[in-house]
């Protein structure tokens, strides 16, 4: 029988956490699901651990993705038989009631086709730290636009409906794109359909030192998101000025990226995009942010620390 979700999980060399991954999506109160596990050829006891539990739920195939893990979730998708898709990694859990929230959701609301919702930060033990997102940046409807100016789309929260990844297609493989590719992936599906947001952390993200995401200097990744978005014909011409502005407000936090790097190079390059943009628009507080920016990386690169993260500070609530 048909099982009404398909839930993704890639892996690679992670028994120890995807255990506790499989087991979460093993106790949801919602139960008409299949679990597709997208395994990387691991080298530890991966596949042991997945037999050891026994359910006819769970599925297996063994794929190779060059470490490109869109590459693994597509797998995913392709053999996903569910109505609806969620994706969750190796090493990240859900909370017990995510599946039924968000399909009553769904089912109550038809015009919406993507739910997500917050998640809670735990540690390698577990242990919660906070919130992933601040609830203010959340929006519903059509959210392309809002998307453009800030990430706010946690995989591992999403459920959508199938008919999403059969009108758009596949997430992006470009080895350019590796560690963005959830971001361009809800780019290109809010140009067509409703988001929807449950306001409940309704999955659990982990942070350890294995985490890839750790050392991404994600505000370039954005900046190359974005760029790729002028080529896409469904997006309206009248919003390339909001995807250049964004692009050009985005040069700060890589100049903030590299100075935290000790990258004095590309920092000032940066810093020095960041304020020449701002001075070309006179948005004149931007520019003296950038100002000070380069000033203190050129100049006094180490006695200045504490003036570029108090700018870092700065620069974050204000979505520069």
């Amino acid at each position: 029988m048909q099982p009404l979700v398909s839930v993704i999980i890639p892996t690679y060399n992670r028994a120890n956490f995807l255990k506790d991954s499989i087991q979460s999506v093993l106790s949801q109160t919602f139960k008409d699901f299949e679990i597709i596990i997208i395994n990387n050829y691991s080298n530890d006891n991966t596949l042991e651990l997945v037999n050891s539990f026994n359910d006819n739920r769970i599925k297996i195939i063994n794929y190779k993705n060059n470490g490109i893990i869109a590459k693994s979730r597509n797998q995913g998708l392709i053999h996903s038989s569910g109505r609806y898709i969620a994706f969750l990694d190796d090493d990240d859990l859900w909370c017990p009631r995510k599946l039924e929230l968000q399909i009553k959701y769904l089912e109550s609301n038809p015009e919406i086709d993507i739910a997500y919702s917050n998640a809670m930060i735990i540690d390698e033990h577990g242990k919660r730290k906070g919130v992933l997102n601040n609830p203010k940046r959340a929006k519903s409807g059509k959210v392309f636009l809002e998307l453009v100016n800030d990430s706010f789309v946690p995989m591992l929260t999403v459920l959508m409906k199938k008919k999403v990844f059969e009108t758009i297609g596949s997430l992006n493989e470009d080895l350019s794109m590796r560690a963005a590719e959830d971001y361009e992936y809800w780019l290109r599906a809010s140009l067509k359909f409703n988001f929807g947001y449950i306001d409940k952390p309704l999955a659990l993200y982990r942070v350890h030192s294995g985490c890839a995401s750790m050392a991404i200097n994600r505000p370039l990744l954005w900046q190359k998101v974005l760029h790729s978005f002028f080529v896409n014909s469904e997006v309206p011409k009248k919003h390339f000025n909001n995807i250049i502005y964004k692009i050009e407000r985005l040069d700060a936090n890589v100049a903030d990226y590299y100075w935290s790097i000790s990258d004095k190079i590309n920092a000032k390059a940066y810093a020095k995009r960041y304020f020449l943009s701002n001075l070309k628009r006179l948005k004149l507080f931007n520019f003296f942010i950038g100002v000070l920016f380069y000033v203190s990386i050129n100049f006094s690169y180490n006695s200045f620390k504490g003036i570029i993260r108090i700018v870092a500070r700065i620069c974050k609530p204000l979505n520069l």
